[in-house]
């Protein structure tokens, strides 16, 4: 069942003391997963409402509250932006509605993102810098916030193997071009690009999920798959922005902010994720029986798989034996 923003704000109203809403619009840049609203109570402040369509993300709304509630006062003092705080849950049907704190701001495509970075004023923060720093902070964090909020928590043979089983569930479609799939099979296999340090990871992070006041990072969102993971699983957004500087600048903050810890390794692996994605939303595609998210899946699999080929970087293809010649001796 679809929600309106008039729906939810009186959900608020019945379930939520001390919220008294006068106004709701719609929140154009959520998932499809969720119904989403702005709120605006009688004394003007302005919250967030967010309620699931589907039970696996009621799952990851109830994900998203346990880490929110282990962000204590002195761990977000020390964040260089704010995070979201729960101000309340409401039962309805078999999940619950969740109302959030709203930091008024924009979220940018990552090719807008870019672009402001290069019109930054004079003595501003570079804009890549401040995410990169922003990644580096994130992946800093301590592993006992996830532990202690029951989150998952994987070292990295572990994110190997499910990787590869999920590669594998997602090869029986018969819609991964062959040659990708192999390439895929190659970068999973056991090997130094799979021995990294794992660290504390938001496991959504994208452009949508970062809020902006003019050209400042004041807000990080969508905590709903925090876990100790990949950090490189962070970065794979980034590689779908065409202007490679800025996310070599990214990276290159991020790396100089994380030393003494160099990951030789995550840059490839940030690429596997960004094309693994399309993957899964492959998938997800079949799954529910979607023709035109398979074949447009399918479409951007093969450019991926042209790409890698035209860049040498097919990996895990057999070369073609030469087939002797027979010469027939006549004496």
């Amino acid at each position: 069942m679809t929600l309106t923003p008039l729906q939810l704000a009186a959900i608020v109203s019945a379930g939520v003391p001390g919220i008294y809403p006068v106004g709701a619009s719609a929140v154009l840049d959520d998932t499809a997963d969720f119904d989403s609203a702005i709120i605006v109570d009688s004394t003007n402040r302005r919250w967030r409402v967010r309620a699931p369509r589907r039970p696996d993300a009621s799952m990851r709304l109830e994900a998203e509250h346990l880490i929110l509630q282990s962000f204590t006062p002195g761990l977000r003092a020390r964040l260089p932006f704010q995070v979201p705080t729960v101000v309340g849950t409401v039962p309805y049907q078999d999940g619950s509605v969740f109302i959030y704190t709203h930091i008024p701001g924009t979220s940018y495509e990552v090719d807008d993102l870019a672009a402001q970075n290069g019109h930054m004023a004079d003595g501003q923060e570079n804009l890549a810098v401040s995410l990169g720093k922003i990644l580096a902070t994130l992946h800093t964090m301590p592993h006992d916030l996830v532990f202690e909020a029951g989150l998952p928590s994987y070292n990295s043979e572990e994110i190997r193997r499910r990787r590869s089983v999920e590669l594998e569930r997602v090869a029986q479609t018969g819609k991964i071009p062959a040659d990708l799939l192999a390439h895929w099979r190659s970068v999973l296999s056991p090997g130094s690009t799979w021995q990294f340090q794992t660290h504390v990871i938001h496991g959504d992070m994208n452009s949508d999920n970062l809020v902006l006041d003019g050209a400042k990072i004041v807000e990080v969102t969508g905590w709903s798959d925090v876990q100790v993971g990949d950090p490189a699983q962070d970065f794979a957004w980034l590689f779908s922005c065409s202007d490679q500087g800025f996310t070599d600048s990214v990276l290159d903050a991020y790396q100089r902010q994380m030393r003494p810890e160099p990951d030789e390794h995550l840059i490839q692996r940030a690429h596997f994720y960004a094309e693994f994605a399309i993957a899964q939303w492959l998938a997800h595609g079949a799954e529910i029986g979607d023709d035109d998210i398979v074949q447009h899946a399918v479409a951007m699999l093969l450019d991926v798989q042209d790409g890698l080929r035209a860049t040498g970087g097919l990996l895990g293809q057999e070369e073609e034996e030469d087939i002797p010649q027979v010469i027939d001796d006549e004496d």
